[in-house]
Order: structure tokens, then C-alpha cells, then sequence
């Protein structure tokens, strides 16, 4: 009798944890499934394809082509594609389904590697500005031997090849103005996020501790993170649904500016507890004295002798001054910090995504809140 019970015991345990899992599993598989990945990768040739019949280029050197070429396929490889998956997972969900066609989600495709091409620009950017060394498990496209300080040159030039890219593809469509538009506003918020971003960091020259404040990094992850990563996607998708106007609601814009922050805190995290192999990237917040949430939350928690440590070693790219910081952390528990303010950020941004009035924008954003607790964004 008791094995018996044993044996029920434990298979309604299994039975349990394999409802927890296809309950965790549901939402991100519809967002980020294969055969969806599979469709969006298709469309790739044909982005560059499309590329290289600009006017622009028939005339160049024969090196111009091949340059762009390389520049573009490395910077693009790999990353999730949570951005451009974005857009046409978003396309279906906030479009009325008798409206819904193929044509539409395939130029839904085509303007989601949009976005990837623009993000290959900004991260670009960025690792020259943060001096960082790996991007997407490879080294940073500046490290590369033929680039060095050119890299800023090929921000430019993935830029321009973005805008010649929908100039092709869209000039005769009436999303184009609209388009050109939204991406050119969000490029804008986006550099401006990365200005206040490089200016906010913390020196000893500086002394400007008393900027680390959760103001100020919500400011810097709304305009750096939140614009281009959800905000960006969402209004590209609602170019291609019938009755737009009535889907661009204020909540929706403060729901992806919202989601950007909690990117931005999540990459914070990841920076100082995941190695490069895990995350991609070597972290280098702490050398550069960035402004971030862990930073931000460890000096709200510091007594005076704690805050006095951070001062002296935090910004320096010494090794011994780098793990001081860590143990620091420890000692000011952030690891449970952040884990409870992750799980409250997030059951209030669901509660938010629930009340929504429509089904398909709900459906949307709860999916896409799914893959960024699951990292997959």
C-alpha cells in the first residue's frame, strides 16, 4: 500500500513539473518557434539581394561590395532575432485575422531584418564606445584585424545601407514616409540613450556618484534600450494592420518603454553574474564605471565605510579592484535584491499587458514579456 502511494506520489510529481514546463514553454514557442525562425532566416538572402541592386553601388570599386558584404554578415550573425521576430509575430497578432495575407508577412519578414541591420549599427556603436571585446560569442566587429577605428565608419555605413535597403524595397509603398520617419525618431532616442550612457559613467576625476540615481538609469535605458528593442518592432508591424490608428494607444508605448527598462536591468545582471560563454559577452560594466542598475541599487543599500570602497575601486579596469566590487555586491546581497525586484517588475508589467482591451495586444506583449524572462529576446 504505501509503495503504491510512493508510485502515485511521484508520478503526480512528474505529472506537475511537466505542466509547469509546457505552461513555461507555450508562450515563447508561439513568439520564437522554429518553423517561424525558419520563414525569417528565408528572407535573408533576399534582404541582401535587394541590397546589392542599389544604383549606388554599380559604379564603386569592386572592394565596396565585398566590404559591405563582410561588414554585414558579421555584424548580423547570430543574437536571438528577438527584434526582427518581433515584427512579424506582432503583424499577426494585432492585425484583424480576415486581413491577415502572406504578402504581408512576408514583407512583415523583410522589415523585421530591417530592424536587425539597425541594431547591427548600434551594437557596433556601442561595443566601440564601451571598448568591450566579444559581441554574440565572437570577437567585436572593431577588433576585427582590417577594421580598428574604422568601425565608426562602418556604424555609418550600415546605417546608409539600412536606408537604401527600405528606400528600394518601399519607396512606392505608402508605409515609406511613415517608415523612414519612425526609424529615423528612434535612431535619434537611441543615440541620445547612448550619450547619456557614456556621460553617466563614473570616474574618480568625475566624482559624480551622486548621478547614480534610478532616475537618471531609467532615462538612459528607456532612450537607449526601450526605443529600438520594443517600441521600434511594435510600430513597424502596425504599418502593415489595416486600421493602425486604432491600435497606437498610449499604454502600448508606455508598456515598450517600460519593457526596455526591464532589458536593460536584466543585461545589467548579466554583465557581472554570467561568463562570456553564457551570455556572449564579456562583461565590462565595473571597469568602465557604467551606470547601472546594480550599481545604482548597491549604492542605495552602502553605509558610509561601504560607499567609501565603491568610490575608490569601482571604474577601474584592475583586476583585484574589479573583484573588490563583486565582493561588495555580495556583502550587499544584490543577487536577492534584483531577483525580488525582477519578480515584482514583472507581475506588474503583466497585470498592466492583461488589462489591455484586445486580445491580440495582450497576446503579444505576454509572449514577448515570456521571452525576455526566459532570455530569449
Amino acid at each position: 500500500m504505501a509503495s503504491l502511494l510512493l508510485r502515485k506520489t511521484l508520478c503526480l510529481n512528474q505529472l506537475r513539473t511537466l505542466h509547469r514546463s509546457a505552461v513555461a514553454l507555450s508562450v515563447p514557442l508561439t513568439f520564437n518557434m522554429y518553423q517561424n525562425k525558419r520563414k525569417f532566416d528565408e528572407v535573408l538572402p533576399e534582404v541582401m539581394g535587394t541590397l546589392m541592386t542599389s544604383t549606388k553601388f554599380k559604379n564603386q570599386l569592386p572592394e565596396v561590395e565585398t566590404w559591405i558584404k563582410k561588414l554585414l554578415n558579421y555584424t548580423m550573425e547570430g543574437g536571438k532575432r528577438g527584434r526582427g521576430l518581433a515584427v512579424p509575430f506582432a503583424y499577426q497578432k494585432l492585425e484583424d485575422p480576415e486581413n491577415i495575407t502572406e504578402d504581408k508577412l512576408h514583407t512583415a519578414r523583410f522589415l523585421g531584418w530591417s530592424l536587425e541591420m539597425l541594431q547591427a549599427s548600434i551594437l557596433a556603436i556601442d561595443d566601440v564606445i564601451d571598448v568591450s571585446t566579444t559581441r554574440r560569442g565572437k570577437p567585436c566587429w572593431y577588433l576585427q584585424p582590417d577594421v580598428g577605428t574604422s568601425a565608426i565608419n562602418d556604424c555609418f555605413l550600415i546605417y546608409h545601407c539600412l536606408m537604401e535597403l527600405i528606400e528600394i524595397k518601399f519607396e512606392k509603398e505608402p508605409l515609406y514616409t511613415d517608415l523612414v520617419k519612425l526609424i529615423n525618431e528612434v535612431f535619434m532616442y537611441t543615440t541620445i540613450g547612448q550619450y547619456l550612457d557614456h556621460i553617466s559613467g563614473y570616474t574618480k576625476e568625475r566624482n559624480n556618484l551622486d548621478g547614480f540615481t534610478m532616475e537618471r538609469f531609467n532615462a538612459v535605458a528607456v532612450q537607449k534600450t526601450g526605443y529600438y528593442s520594443f517600441r521600434l518592432p511594435l510600430h513597424a508591424a502596425l504599418l502593415l494592420v489595416k486600421n493602425r490608428k486604432e491600435r497606437d494607444t498610449t499604454e502600448l508605448n508606455s508598456i515598450c518603454l517600460d519593457l526596455g527598462k526591464l532589458l536593460q536591468f536584466q543585461n545589467d545582471y548579466k554583465d557581472i553574474y554570467w561568463d562570456a560563454n553564457r551570455s556572449g559577452k564579456a562583461g565590462t560594466d565595473i571597469q568602465e564605471g557604467k551606470l547601472t542598475w546594480i550599481a545604482v541599487t548597491a549604492l542605495e543599500r552602502c553605509n558610509e565605510a561601504q560607499r567609501a570602497i565603491f568610490k575608490e575601486y569601482y571604474g577601474s579596469k584592475d583586476p583585484e579592484h574589479v573583484k573588490r566590487i563583486k565582493q561588495l555586491y555580495d556583502e550587499l546581497q544584490i543577487k536577492e535584491v534584483y531577483q525580488e525586484f525582477k519578480n515584482s517588475f514583472y507581475q506588474s508589467l503583466e497585470r498592466r499587458i492583461r488589462a489591455l482591451p484586445r486580445e491580440g495586444e495582450t497576446v503579444f506583449f505576454l509572449e514577448i514579456l515570456e521571452a525576455c524572462r526566459m532570455e530569449i529576446y
